[in-house]
């Protein structure tokens, strides 16, 4: 009976340990892959925001500046 409770209690220990070590490496993976998406999403935003810039002042992005028509 001792024998098979020394097996459980080293059972659920491994359990225990092994579902924190689970807990803390993937917390460390996402908050890696959060940072990773903020900052695709503010190059993205970035663009956006230049792009909208641009349309709103009636050029495109990639064209040069109209010049002026003579008078």
């Amino acid at each position: 009976m001792k024998k098979m409770l020394v097996w459980i209690v080293i059972y659920l220990a491994g359990a225990i340990s092994g579902v924190i070590y689970n807990y803390t490496t993937n917390g460390a993976k996402d908050r890696s892959r959060i940072a990773a998406l903020e900052s695709e999403v503010n190059a993205q935003s970035e663009k956006l925001n230049k792009c909208a810039n641009a349309l709103i002042e009636g050029i495109h992005p990639n064209t040069p500046s109209p010049t002026p028509a003579p008078k």
